[in-house]
């Protein structure tokens, strides 16, 4: 069996050549009705990958050889990612938007020895000096070299490789994902084909997904699912590096234009579609997929009323190491779990998937070299989660110490177990309920607050936009605090103050909460998704009000 992703636009292209793989906007998009679009066939994506394939191998980007690729989601986008997985290359993936600092860091740690990327891209890499001890050949995406060994013009037309790609087992090397960094420095994640190949037919027994679907896909990673899962996808009008920014009004014709049936988004994006006042333009629409961060209960009530009768929105759980683990839908969590969430529950974010198995072990900071059943916690008490299954990456490159913090290895069949770093539990039915990053735990004297148990409450007061929970140590004692943007129309942030003071009475374990803290504008959160809150840097902020 060929376990390599491109196989699958390959077969395709050869049994279904004529079918759009991809719809690209030509210029801004008309919010208001139809816009013109470049559209590839799956016959002339595979033909260019081909083509790039060829002009890669004459480079010598070849199997095994790590090549860092930045280029914005789009035709070369696609085409190059494919040419690298057919010439058996190793793409290495690192968000643009993590900043100056951490991209360099990223690139020295991943120590690639090709560059392929639009001319802005090789602008900072020369300016910053990214690279330079590994890099050896560059590739400028455009009709000109700008100082690189070759420009992707130069790939037109040479002969094609043999169509499929070359052969690959479940183990060899596919891809390098580097990690948001939401909770730390990012980590780049060791990707093989057989992980590719197992998150593809999860991914189709979890939601169902049937080829000749659209999907209009707003995380450019999981566009590149399409061909395998035999869908067209539209490409949206947007910074893919800024996806709380997309424009509700454009992404709503173009989902009309095409007939989208899938959509998939991070809150950030469903909370910004979900403002739209009329949702006539997703009656094509057969599921939702939203992932990145805890889903806003709130904000799922006001989309789902858009979405045709009987549709979902799904909310998978998972992480850059290991996806997907667990899924939920809205129904469940509109009528029952969202009330529990309310009183300081946790996020219940669904049962695991078939194929994944996970398990609740006390909270350590230590790592943990081999697997022990004595390591679980009794059943209801929060811990953290481990999963093992087909999906699970084995460790980070480059990164040995944070591997032996996050890999967990069973003695009795060789397996690798992954740690998430999230906190939480099982309830009486089998379902898993967050209850926060373990590194945000917030340890005081009085005991130990998790902040998807304790934010909630406060998130339900009239005008609270969003709360963070985080921990200010004041004369050696740790103070727990909530941060808390409101909404523009909203009661003055003092009135909001002793709304939330009244509010913490409510719940036993919020009680001893007694510091508000107003921030003005938005929390800092990660460039992936623009969904998960940095609380350590918010922690710090906090710190300096209180001084």
């Amino acid at each position: 069996m060929n376990f390599n992703v491109a196989s699958h636009l390959a077969r395709m292209a050869a049994e279904q050549p004529e079918t759009p793989a991809v719809h690209l906007p030509i210029g801004s998009v008309n919010p208001n009705g139809p816009s013109p679009h470049r559209t590839l066939t799956f016959a002339e994506l595979n033909a260019k990958a081909d083509a790039y394939a060829a002009g890669l191998e004459s480079l010598g980007i070849t199997r095994g050889v790590r090549t860092v690729l930045m280029v914005p989601p789009g035709e070369e986008f696609f085409a190059l990612t494919f040419a690298l997985f057919k010439v058996m290359a190793v793409p290495v993936l690192i968000d643009p938007g993590m900043g100056i600092k951490n991209l360099g860091r990223c690139l020295a740690e991943a120590e690639p020895a090709a560059f392929i990327g639009i001319p802005k891209a090789h602008l900072a890499r020369r300016l910053f000096g990214w690279g330079k001890r590994t890099i050896r050949t560059t590739v400028n995406v455009g009709s000109w070299r700008f100082f690189c060994t070759a420009c992707t013009k130069q790939f037109q037309n040479p002969s094609p490789p043999p169509a499929g790609g070359g052969s690959v087992s479940a183990d060899d090397p596919a891809a390098i994902l580097f990690t948001s960094g939401s909770t730390g420095i990012a980590k780049g994640a060791e990707y093989t084909h057989g992980i590719f190949a197992a998150q593809v037919e999860m991914l189709k027994q979890t939601y169902g997904i049937q080829p000749g679907e659209i999907d209009f896909c707003t995380f450019p990673l999981f566009a590149l699912f399409g061909p395998a899962l035999g869908m067209t996808c539209v490409v949206p009008d947007m910074d893919a590096s800024k996806p709380a920014t997309i424009n509700p009004k454009k992404a709503l014709s173009q989902i009309q234009q095409f007939g989208v049936t899938n959509l998939f988004g991070s809150p950030a994006v469903i909370s910004n579609l979900s403002t739209l006042a009329d949702g006539s333009g997703f009656a094509t629409v057969k599921r939702v997929i939203s992932a990145g961060a805890p889903a806003n209960a709130a904000v799922l009530e006001r989309f789902t009323k858009l979405l045709p009768p009987g549709v979902q929105v799904f909310t998978p759980y998972g992480a850059t190491e290991a996806l997907p683990v667990a899924n939920i839908g809205s129904d469940e969590i509109l009528n029952e779990t969202r009330a529990l969430t309310e009183q300081g529950k946790g996020v219940c974010i669904g049962r695991p998937v078939a194929g994944i198995e996970v398990s609740v072990i006390r909270i350590s900071d230590e790592p943990i070299a081999e697997w022990d059943d004595s390591l679980k916690v009794l059943p209801g008490e929060i811990g953290e989660f481990v999963v093992r299954g087909p999906v699970v990456t084995k460790r980070y490159f480059h990164r040995d110490d944070a591997t032996k913090l996050a890999k967990i290895i069973d003695p009795r069949t060789g397996e690798v177990l992954h740690r998430m770093g999230d906190v939480g539990y099982f309830d009486e039915k089998g379902r898993m309920w967050f209850c926060g990053r373990k590194s945000h735990r917030v340890v005081t004297k009085d005991g130990t607050l998790f902040t998807d148990m304790v934010e909630p409450v406060f998130n339900t007061v009239e005008g609270v936009a969003r709360t963070a929970l985080v921990g200010v140590k004041q004369a050696g004692v740790v103070v727990p605090a909530i941060c808390f943007e409101h909404f523009r129309e909203s009661p003055t942030p003092n009135k909001m103050k002793l709304a939330l003071l009244e509010q913490a009475q409510q719940s036993e374990h919020t009680r001893r909460i007694e510091v508000f803290l107003y921030h003005p504008g938005s929390f800092p959160v990660d460039v992936r998704h623009n969904s998960k809150i940095f609380r350590e840097k918010l922690a710090v902020w906090a710190a300096k009000q209180l001084r």
